[in-house]
């Protein structure tokens, strides 16, 4: 098994070395795949993989939900930036030994005009990003934990569409100290059909988060700590927080650390019985507007 854990290690620094291939952001495309699926990851600065009852934590994180025991359904929207609108259907069933997941998701462009090199307008078009991913990990030691995704996407700008097809593969280990979390990622490994003659790469990223569950009182406080490092970009981090009150009330916040126009954010969210209803806040400047994200989830 140290075998097997130092190969899993080495794969992910192999695939952080291969993001950081190239410093040309305009290379790469799809950057919808990193917008956040949800109220849970929105408010814990865009990660809260380890979050529970987040349906959506295998798409960030693909054996992050292997040992759970849950089946749970979510329904999010995200009104996100320059008029732009996220929405993600994600289900997540975990065993404990295994999970499987199923999540879609969009990023809808609104009406745009459409007008000729004078300026005429000619008419309007509907830009649009759809993504279909399927998760599926399992428990290969007490302790570790591994999972891939396998996703599919279509774009279409005004007359030029593509299509794609990507994979993310992770995993998490419970290391000896009692309520540590520490998973690593290597995502948005893909290739996809030219736009307008043009190829465009994927954001492929090493992402890894640790999180420590602290006990207060009855209560319990999550606090994590991520690093994120996508290609073409400089490495990002963050930290977050989750406290969990009478199983009922959990108040989420987070901060990114190196990142220009983001900064803090916030959630909550309100269980009753098999509802939960969750919020989540982000703080943008440089003219931004900020990001409001609302969700449903469903218990089975």
């Amino acid at each position: 098994m140290k075998y097997t854990t130092l190969i899993l290690f080495l794969l992910l620094v192999l695939g952080s070395l291969f993001a950081n291939a190239s410093e040309d952001t305009a290379l790469y495309g799809y950057k919808f795949l990193n917008v956040p699926s949800g109220p849970i990851n929105l408010a814990m600065a865009n990660r809260g993989v380890h979050s529970s009852g987040n349906a959506s934590a295998f798409i960030l994180q693909p054996a992050a939900a292997c040992e759970t025991d849950q089946r749970i359904l979510s329904i999010s929207s995200t009104p996100w930036l320059a008029d732009t609108n996220a929405n993600t259907l994600a289900y997540s069933y975990g065993k404990k030994l295994s999970h499987f997941g199923i999540a879609l998701r969009n990023l809808d462009y609104g009406e745009i005009e459409n007008r000729d090199d004078t300026g005429f307008l000619i008419g309007h078009y509907n830009p649009i990003d759809i993504d279909i991913i399927a998760n599926y990990s399992y428990r290969m030691s007490p302790s570790l934990y591994f999972g891939f995704n396998l996703g599919a996407l279509y774009q279409k700008l005004n007359t030029a569409t593509s299509l794609g097809v990507h994979s993310d593969f992770g995993f998490s280990m419970l290391p000896p100290l009692k309520g540590t979390k520490l998973s690593a990622v290597v995502r948005n490994i893909g290739q996809s059909t030219k736009t307008n003659e043009v190829k465009v790469r994927f954001p492929t990223s090493f992402e890894a988060d640790l999180t420590k569950k602290l006990p207060i009182g009855e209560q319990e406080l999550q606090l994590g700590f991520s690093v994120i490092d996508v290609a073409g970009e400089d490495m990002k981090s963050s930290i977050n927080a989750e406290l969990e009150l009478f199983s009922i009330l959990s108040l989420r916040s987070g901060y990114k650390i190196n990142q220009d126009a983001q900064n803090l954010s916030a959630g909550i969210g309100i269980s009753y019985r098999r509802i939960s209803v969750d919020y989540g806040f982000a703080a943008f400047s440089d003219g931004l507007n900020d990001v409001h994200s609302f969700g449903l989830t469903y218990n089975f």
